[in-house]
């Protein structure tokens, strides 16, 4: 006897279904959107950002008219191309100085803090201080007799002070930690640099056209990277919750909000976090991660260097640079979106090799960047460039594995200072030996990048040789009675 037909699903019951799974994609969705609008809002203005510094030290501090300032890259103006630059330079100097010096501070204090009261809090305030910098950047841009030094002391210190990039990105990274499970947790973090890596190409390409469209204006620029940042800070008001974690209390329960963040105790249970005993040494192992993402993040300050080599090496525009990074931000995002997936859940290639590999990547790139005479070298050296990001989110992923729960926010706080105090070092160097060279090898910037990346691959090295991955597992109970 044949069975009964089965009556296939009404219109009504499909989008029922559809719905569901819609509402509970989206119920996984936290802090991604808020590092989307950030993102998007710094890489629309990230190389307009370089060309104006090099506008206000040219029309300002060297008086040049607006003709030469507006076409600096020509091969006719190589003699003031190296005489600006030179200012830029000192100014990228003391601006790195300046953004980084509040950070480091307000990072002893906000981990702690924030695995006590929440991630939100620290979020929102990196994001107003962002903020403000793009406002002030409105303000200089249209004062046209104040000099590049002056947003020094107008923008970036005082950004500084609100915790800007650190408060950003650990805020973001703890707050996914705490609402994600450990078996899931190297892929979400992953996704999540996908997620605002993706606005990348995007993010550059869309400020290139709009550059060109609103008539070279940097003010306008700036006042739609304030509006995405507007935007930002109001889904993070209403999306995120104010404690992503059982452990952490409301703040209703802080007598003084200020005298409860800046609290000393903060600073110790940060220190100490680093420095308590753990099972199987994995206290070397963090330390040796935290030196790792220094070593990491120092080839970061090569990017103000950089657009000042490619303006006068190449003679590139700013539409032409754009091209340039909109290219290399593509393949990193495929590269992270794709590569990394299939290296750690196909491959099941252990952390230690995926960042070997990011390291290796970024080292022979520099290869392809300091000998370039033509720009499809250099393009090429972009494409190793791509795979070099793989590196950060890894090391993130191994310190949230190492630490307790209760030491995710103070364990990225170190990361945070491990980020932020590198360019107090990177700024410097990269500045100096770009005015020392800029006559005769201005392509000696890469070779300090080589050096930090060699020194990344050495450490990952020896993780993988002595440490086997099983023993990065936090083990609780030994911890705990530590």
């Amino acid at each position: 006897m044949d069975e009964p037909l089965q009556n296939p699903p009404s219109p009504e019951s499909q989008t029922k279904t559809a719905c569901f799974y819609l509402l509970r994609f989206l119920r996984h969705i936290t802090v991604e959107p808020t590092l989307v609008f950030y993102m998007m809002a710094f890489m629309l203005t990230t190389v307009i950002e370089q060309a104006f510094f090099v506008y206000k030290a040219c029309s300002v501090n060297h008086g040049y008219n607006d003709t030469i300032c507006r076409n600096i890259n020509n091969k006719e103006y190589e003699n003031i191309t190296k005489e600006v630059q030179i200012t830029v330079s000192n100014f990228h100097l003391w601006n790195d100085i300046a953004g980084h010096a509040g950070q480091i501070i307000l990072a002893f204090f906000m981990g702690a803090w924030s695995d006590r009261r929440g991630r939100k809090v620290p979020l929102l305030m990196g994001l107003i201080g962002k903020l403000y910098y793009s406002v002030m950047i409105v303000v200089n841009s249209l004062q046209t007799n104040w000099p590049v030094e002056y947003i020094v002391y107008t923008a970036t210190l005082p950004m500084s002070f609100t915790g800007a990039d650190v408060a950003i990105f650990a805020s973001a990274f703890t707050y996914l930690v705490d609402v994600c499970s450990l078996e899931t947790r190297t892929m979400r973090v992953t996704l999540l640099e996908v997620s605002y890596l993706a606005t990348m190409p995007t993010g550059i390409a869309l400020g290139a056209y709009i550059f060109r469209k609103v008539n070279q204006s940097y003010s306008t620029m700036f006042i739609i990277n304030a509006s995405l940042l507007v935007v930002a800070i109001l889904y993070s008001l209403i999306r995120l919750k104010w404690q992503s974690s059982s452990n952490q209390r409301p703040l209703s329960e802080a007598h003084n909000l200020f005298l409860d963040f800046f609290d000393f105790n903060h600073v110790v249970d940060t220190t100490s976090t680093l420095c308590k005993k753990r099972a199987h040494k994995k206290r070397i192992i963090l330390m040796l991660l935290i030196l790792m993402m220094a070593l990491y993040v120092f080839q970061r300050d090569e990017r103000n260097t950089m657009y000042l080599y490619c303006q006068l090496v190449f003679h590139w525009t700013v539409s032409q640079y754009s091209t340039f990074r909109t290219v290399q931000s593509s393949l990193q995002a495929v590269v992270l979106l794709v590569v990394v997936p299939l290296m750690n859940k196909l491959f099941g290639w252990r952390d230690t090799v995926i960042m070997m590999t990011g390291a290796l990547a970024h080292t022979l790139a520099r290869v392809f960047y300091s000998s370039a005479t033509a720009a499809w070298v250099f393009y090429f050296g972009g494409f190793f460039a791509a795979f070099g990001p793989i590196v950060a989110p890894i090391i993130r992923s191994m310190v949230s594995k190492i630490v307790l729960p209760s030491e995710k926010g103070k364990a990225f706080s170190m990361l945070g200072v491990a980020d932020n105090a590198i360019p107090l070092v990177s700024g410097v160097l990269y500045s100096k030996l770009y005015n020392m060279t800029i006559h005769t090898h201005p392509e000696a910037i890469y070779y300090l990048t080589m050096a930090s990346q060699g020194g990344v691959f050495l450490l990952v090295l020896y993780i993988h040789f002595v440490y086997k991955e099983e023993r990065l597992e936090p083990e609780s109970a030994y911890e705990e009675s530590s």
